[in-house]
């Protein structure tokens, strides 16, 4: 049985958490190979010269997927299944969950690559944390050395889009080993579960993540565990969110081919009713009309109509505003702003439904910078911006018409 002094199996006792699989595949530490087992050994002796104690304990974890890695050689598996069996090693589907936990509960250091970006709504002493991670780096003679790092300070969208690929990889609908992403092929489909009342997969149910249980590859309900049945292509989706006052109150869902009318509180099925999410005697309860603006996805696409009394406008990223022509329709892009009032708006939510198709000849989106963030203004328009044509003179939504 193959030990190591430097592994312990009480995550109480640890001075590191280790993010196993993290360090074993990052080739910026040495080796040609995608995933090695001496980068994680070197690390130990890292480890030891950080702190200057050669007593140094580490708790290890990592994702199940590493122990059948087939970039490691039959030996390195070997030791990582010896290690697991003596209970040095914490093995899980996917480790980030057990690596928080373990850094929370002990106030152990982690030394991983990763921002945990997913875990920041949920743990907020994750957010620009300066002492509690570390990361490795290439020292000198093919040694691994280490140096403490500052977390990561996620916008909004970016939390959303790491939440969204953890909960594919945790419904197994996600395979990151090889580049692949989300199993799009599974995704982009519609399901039904035998159970006549299933919430999540029944008649009147829609937008739920199935899972794919791993060696037999059967797509089941999550809930009730039995195979689903597969109804055909699904159409296109995309989530929006409303802030009022700075704040996200609401999210919901738009689907291609179902238009879908935003407003105090439409007339039209289907509709999305705001009133809910306006505060008392606002000026906002006054301004935004019953039927306000019309939503449509088309080629993957949002599309916006103004039906409103007092006018919608689009707040591009530059900050500039143009006023959505009534009863004609403008495209949204990712990072516009669709603005129903001084204090209330509607963005394209950072859950992109990361499996989505393109449409044809529709191109790949691009990155958003990580220095230009979600805007986080509450107001209308920005204190120096230019008004909106048509304004004469006043903002939107002070003065002017009362609602419909």
């Amino acid at each position: 049985m193959r030990t190591h002094p430097r592994l312990t199996s009480d995550a109480s006792l640890a001075d590191f958490v280790v993010d196993v699989a993290n360090v074993v595949r990052e080739r910026t530490l040495g080796g040609d190979r995608g995933a090695d087992l001496g980068r994680f050994l070197a690390l130990l002796d890292g480890l030891v010269a950080f702190t200057g104690d050669a007593t140094t304990q580490v708790y290890a974890v990592c994702d199940r997927s590493l122990l059948s890695d087939g970039r490691l050689t039959r030996e390195e598996r070997q030791t990582l299944a010896e290690w697991h069996r003596a209970g040095l090693l914490s093995v899980w589907e996917v480790a980030d969950h057990r690596i928080i936990e373990a850094a929370e509960a002990t106030r152990a250091q982690v030394v991983t690559y990763d921002g945990f970006v997913d875990f920041h709504r949920r743990h907020p002493w994750l957010y620009g944390n300066r002492d509690r991670f570390v990361e490795p780096y290439p020292g000198p003679g093919g040694a691994v050395s280490v140096r403490r790092r500052i977390m990561p300070e996620p916008d909004d969208w970016q939390m959303s889009r790491k939440e969204e690929e953890s909960a594919l990889l945790a419904a197994g609908m996600y395979d990151r080993r090889d580049g692949t992403g989300p199993r799009t092929a599974l995704l982009l489909r519609r399901w039904r579960c035998p159970e006549p009342d299933c919430a999540a997969f029944g008649p009147a149910a829609h937008g739920a993540l199935p899972r794919r249980q791993g060696r037999t590859g059967r797509v089941v309900c999550p809930e009730h565990l039995r195979e689903l049945t597969d109804l055909g292509p699904r159409p296109r989706q995309m989530q929006l969110k409303v802030r009022v006052d700075g704040t996200v109150r609401h999210r919901f869902l738009l689907t291609e081919g179902q238009d879908l009318v935003v407003g105090r509180h439409p007339r039209a099925e289907p509709g999305e009713r705001l009133a809910a999410w306006l505060p008392e005697r606002s000026p906002s309860l006054e301004w935004i009309s019953r039927d306000h603006v019309l939503l449509r996805i088309s080629g993957g696409n949002l599309l916006v109509s103004d039906v409103s009394s007092n006018g919608t406008w689009l707040r591009l990223p530059d900050g500039q505003t143009h006023r959505v022509p009534r009863g004609a329709f403008r495209s949204v892009g990712r990072r516009h702003v669709v603005l129903l009032h001084d204090t209330v708006q509607l963005e394209v939510s950072g859950k992109s439904f990361l499996y989505e198709e393109r449409a044809e000849g529709e191109p790949p989106p691009r990155p958003r910078p990580e220095t230009e963030g979600e805007s986080q203004q509450p107001t209308m328009l920005a204190p120096s911006g230019p008004r909106p044509a048509g304004s004469r003179g006043k903002r939107p939504g002070r003065g002017g018409r009362r609602r419909r």
